[in-house]
């Protein structure tokens, strides 16, 4: 079969999506719109790779102009769930436009020119059950190579006590993702690429981040801008190991559409002084309370 040639290589490498520019393309919501984190415990990991590497941090000072695509509501993996609406795309968009936005990268425009492609999508990872001999479907998904759960025996059946170790001996964030890997999970996905690369027919991935949380509990529709929310601080950021938490219980800002603002600072010295009125008092005596005699 005869290689494709470079125009067609270069329309191959995003025919899949529709081009969008996201916050130019889309209408403003509502000012009052606040989008808070999901309380539910959410998992949020960033890959880079050498490419990626090599360019600067973004930041809302030093922005990175990108062109948006729109990969959609997907099923990455696993058996699929029926009867479970998918949040509003335009919706959707807003919400990852305004988070990148917050981390340094800007939808291009007239002025300036693009130099990567972020392609997002959202969807379900479904579970196969809980298996005791192994992770579960969404273990990559959550990042489990970076906590050393994916297992590397290459031979059915045979117990590496490397494993072994690491199974007996791991960490309660490790635990925490390997239960949820066992479970269906919500799923949002954003990839960026070298746009350059992509007009000369290569795919040069820079990074990807992947945030998801259990769906039990939750909806699509309700959960996935909440997710992005809760995962906002991972976005285009290399992550050592998963970030795992429940961003609603952290105190963390979250998204407003149009103006970001920040709804709340805690004052540390106002913490500490509430903890210790707190302990005055618990070590004062009730008014029921009785004094015990010494013994004699």
């Amino acid at each position: 079969m005869p290689s494709p040639s470079a125009g067609n290589r270069r329309s191959a490498v995003f025919q899949p999506v529709a081009l969008l520019a996201f916050a130019a393309a889309l209408p403003a919501a509502e000012p009052a719109s606040k989008i808070q984190p999901l309380d539910s415990t959410t998992v949020a990991v960033t890959d880079f790779t050498a490419a990626g590497r090599e360019l600067p941090t973004p930041s809302p000072l030093h922005p990175v102009y990108y062109i948006g695509i729109n990969a959609g509501l997907r099923h990455y993996a696993g058996p699929s769930l029926a009867g479970d609406p998918p949040p509003d795309e335009k919706s959707m968009l807003r919400v990852i436009a305004q988070v990148l936005a917050q981390q340094g990268f800007l939808a291009a425009d007239t002025t300036n020119a693009p130099t990567q492609a972020v392609v997002c999508s959202w969807g379900v990872i479904g579970s196969s059950g809980n298996s005791l001999t192994g992770p579960g479907t969404g273990i990559h998904f959550l990042g489990g190579d970076k906590l050393r759960l994916i297992d590397q025996n290459i031979i059915p059946g045979h117990i590496d006590w490397g494993d072994v170790i690491r199974q007996r001996f791991r960490s309660g964030m490790a635990d925490t993702v390997l239960g949820l890997s066992h479970q269906t999970l919500y799923g949002v996905l954003i990839r960026a690429y070298d746009l350059a690369a992509a007009h000369d027919g290569r795919i040069v991935q820079l990074w990807e981040t992947r945030i998801a949380c259990a769906s039990p509990g939750n909806t699509l529709a309700k959960s996935l801008p909440r997710l992005v929310v809760s995962g906002q601080h991972a976005i285009g950021r290399e992550t050592a190991t998963p970030v795992v938490e429940n961003a609603a219980r952290t105190r963390q800002a979250w998204v407003e559409i149009g103006e970001t603002t920040v709804v709340e600072y805690i004052n540390l010295a106002d913490l500490e002084r509430a903890k210790e009125e707190a302990r005055k008092q618990q070590s004062q005596p009730g008014p029921d309370a009785k004094e015990t005699p010494p013994k004699p």
